[in-house]
């Protein structure tokens, strides 16, 4: 079937162009429907149970979706006439804008010390600046003193404010469509700029953070993938010197990348903050096969001049397709053990890469056969391809044996101590640069407005027990005093602010009985919304407390903080574990990071076993599969070890990296070995097999490598952290991965001279 397949590329190109063109037009349509996803449902874990429970909790007490505007006056407070005039007029615009329905701000909330008021007033009328009821002279002690609002709507210093934007919809589950927040978020921007010269505006909220991930992810695909394509042209052009073999490899690449994105949008798989760099890693995939088919019909064509086109062409693709197949089958494992992770996500970009790296296997033999068969045959060159660093690689592998030991010994050891300090504590504030306006704007926010990132305790079956035990408010009160107390957490909003309120509309003395119930029952539905159903649901006998944490803060321990609130209200409340649950965006961040480290285990435990099995199964000898998979463990630690010697923790996007440095080595191994295997068949020689190959498969090792790894650098200039550290660390992994395959590896092989296989992968 094979043989079939080669003798209809080879024979019929253009008729294998038309076809080829079909398949790929057809699935080109597809990318249209292609889309980024950065909901809550992306930092799922497979079995877990917590964003059900966060749904469920936002259809009991509301939504958090909401944008949020920081609003610094720049020269008197907010509360002087020109800026109370300012806000008003912004606010009134941004009510203009199609998509949003309410604003709150200090000019809409109600005010209930402004004058103090009684129980009763309290629950006969509103007060609100906007609405003119309510006295001017006690607003900014209000405002500075209120349980609700001080340091959560207002600064301290009275110079900042919020403008919140909720963006409800009837189902929390289904969230503003994508596309419509973006146009809603661009307007909004739009409408802040007109207002700049009186105050400092920042947009912040976490619907405006998976926005602006969404964006600069976007922008990476685009921007940063054309800049990869630049890197690499440059670089083949460099070791090629010919347009074909830069302008083919390239074309090459980019068809199978793009083939796989129509796929993936044909099937409407969505690729998150995860995945977000499958574009550019399977253009790499597809363009390691083409260089190994690109080097190996140079050096055909170079050792047989008088061939015709159609023998170079089908000699390449028959004799590379066994190692090809290999290499792809090895690469495959590193991306399925992925899916041994708990991160949904990380599972699906596992699976996306596997189905990804197939593709581009098919089409880069494909694609191959038809471009050289429809291009006149090139001018063979005596020597096409020389290198003098694979010169040097391979002295340094015959000459300095025990170095290369003892530095790589040294370098596992180093690698070692930088794992042991690996962490996954984040912050969603710093996977953006400093210069930007969502880090701004989340600083500030932190800051002066009571943190960002909510992180909410639901406790069950207590509602209607709450109204009836005295003692139970008093405990409420406790736990919310507690967890204000904590230096991470900024504002507390519970019913015990409920409380406090009516505790000052009381004469300073907590109501009971008819007062609370009066209190309760008869406030108006205005003031309700604001302060009493986001926190307390007699139909599901349920209070929620929401807690603010500061991302900020220095040393910040998510898992830590929880489990600390957790002990507390076991050991300290009395509260069963049962009693309640944590939820909200930032519950389900910690749920994520924390295992993150479980799933790097697993997965790189994974791959080995897998790509051990494989490599005996390849070359049907354990000691051969032994010495191939020891090198491949060092860029793995390497780039584990670097991150934890620099405290850079692991997050959604560097756990895929290690598994991806094993495939890619483990690529280099495999087709070194089928090379130094067939050289080792002709003579028995171990050291001269060595230097023949590196002079031939090392070469285009060395130049995929090398291509590769300045391809990946360019995401250094992206703002989104994650994308930065992502090319570093895949320019890093590239890199060590053709170094210890061509230092290490045939050391190892000469060292202990495993016995050869008869049967040839490379003829």
């Amino acid at each position: 079937m094979l043989n079939s397949l080669l003798n209809f590329l080879i024979k019929k190109p253009a008729w294998s162009l038309a076809l080829f063109l079909i398949v790929i037009g057809a699935t080109f349509l597809q990318i249209q429907n292609f889309s980024l996803d950065a909901s809550s449902e992306s930092l799922s874990l497979e079995g877990d149970n917590n964003l059900e429970l966060y749904f469920d909790t936002q259809k009991t007490f509301g939504s958090d979706e909401s944008l949020v505007i920081s609003y610094t006056a720049n020269e008197e407070t907010i509360l002087g006439t020109k800026q109370i005039s300012h806000l008003r007029s912004l606010r009134d615009d941004l009510l203009n804008i199609e998509g949003i329905n309410s604003v709150i701000s200090i000019l809409d909330v109600s005010l209930f010390e402004s004058p103090p008021l009684s129980l009763i007033e309290l629950a006969s009328d509103v007060y609100t600046i906007d609405n003119g009821k309510a006295e001017l002279s006690y607003i900014e002690n209000e405002f500075k003193n209120s349980p609700l609002y001080a340091n959560n709507l207002v600064s301290t210093d009275l110079k900042t404010t919020a403008l919140l934007i909720p963006l409800a919809t009837d189902n929390p589950e289904i969230l503003i469509n994508q596309e419509t927040l973006k146009v809603i978020i661009e307007d909004i921007r739009l409408t802040m700029n007109e207002y700049r010269n009186e105050a400092s505006l920042f947009l912040g909220g976490v619907p405006m953070i998976r926005n602006d991930a969404i964006a600069y992810i976007k922008n990476d695909l685009i921007v940063f993938s054309l800049a990869v394509i630049l890197a690499m042209s440059i670089m083949l052009a460099f070791f090629f010197h010919k347009i074909r073999w830069v302008a083919v490899p390239i074309m090459i690449s980019i068809i199978g990348a793009l083939f796989m994105t129509g796929v993936i949008s044909a099937v409407g798989w969505k690729v998150t903050v995860i995945s977000a760099n499958f574009f550019s890693l399977l253009l790499v995939m597809t363009l390691s096969v083409t260089i190994h088919l690109v080097v190996r019909y140079r050096e055909i064509s170079s050792n047989n001049p008088d061939a015709t086109s159609s023998e170079l062409t089908k000699q390449t693709l028959t004799e590379m397709i066994k190692p090809c197949t290999f290499t792809v089958i090895t690469t495959i494992a590193a991306f399925v053990s992925l899916t041994t992770s708990n991160v949904k996500p990380v599972i699906d970009f596992g699976l996306m890469m596997s189905i990804g790296v197939m593709i581009a296997f098919v089409l880069s033999f494909i694609s191959f056969a038809i471009f050289t068969m429809l291009l006149p045959k090139p001018i063979t060159a005596s020597h096409p391809d020389q290198f003098l660093v694979l010169e040097k690689f391979a002295i340094i592998t015959d000459k300095f044996g025990k170095r290369i030991l003892v530095t790589l010994i040294l370098t596992m050891i180093i690698a070692f101590i930088g794992v042991s300090k690996l962490t996954v504590e984040n912050s969603f504030i710093n996977y953006f640069k400093k210069d930007t306006e969502i880090y701004q704007g989340l600083n500030l926010i932190d800051k002066e407005l009571g943190g960002t990132v909510p992180l909410e305790i639901v406790f069950n079956d207590i509602a209607n027990a709450y109204w009836a035990d005295s003692s139970l408010r008093d405990d409420f009160h406790e736990v919310h005093k507690f967890l204000d107390g904590i230096p991470s957490i900024g504002k507390v909003l519970s019913i015990d602010t409920f409380m406090q309120i009516l505790k000052k509309s009381n004469n300073g003395k907590t109501p009971n009985g008819f007062l609370l119930t009066l209190g309760k029952n008869n406030m108006p539905e205005f003031a309700k919304e604001q302060i009493l159903k986001p926190h307390i649901s007699d139909d599901s006998d349920q209070i929620r407390i929401v807690a603010r944490i500061k991302e900020t803060t220095i040393g910040l321990n998510r898992n830590q903080l929880i489990n600390d609130i957790n002990n507390e209200l076991i050991k300290n409340f009395n509260f069963n574990q049962e009693d309640f649950y944590f939820t909200g965006t930032f519950s389900l961040y910690n749920n994520l990071l924390q295992s993150l480290f479980k799933s790097q285990i697993k997965t790189i435990t994974s791959v080995f076993i897998i790509i051990f099995i494989l490599f005996l199964f390849i070359f049907r000898s354990a000691s051969i599969a032994l010495i191939a998979v020891l090198p491949n463990v060092i860029p793995s630690l390497l780039i584990l070890g670097v991150m934890g010697l620099a405290n850079i923790p692991l997050d959604i996007m560097t756990i895929t990296i290690a598994a991806i440095a094993i495939g890619i080595g483990i690529d280099n191994a495999v087709h070194y070995i089928s090379r130094f295997q067939n050289e080792v068949l002709k003579d028995g020689d171990y050291l001269s097999s060595m230097y023949r190959t590196h002079s031939t498969i090392g070469i285009s090792m060395f130049y995929t490598a090398a291509t590769v790894a300045i391809g990946f650098l360019v995401l250094i200039l992206s703002h989104f952290t994650p994308s930065i550290y992502f090319g570093i660390f895949m320019a890093t992994a590239m890199l060590s991965a053709v170094i210890v395959n061509l230092t290490l590896l045939p050391k190892l092989l000469i060292i202990f001279k495993p016995k050869m296989n008869n049967q040839r992968l490379i003829k």
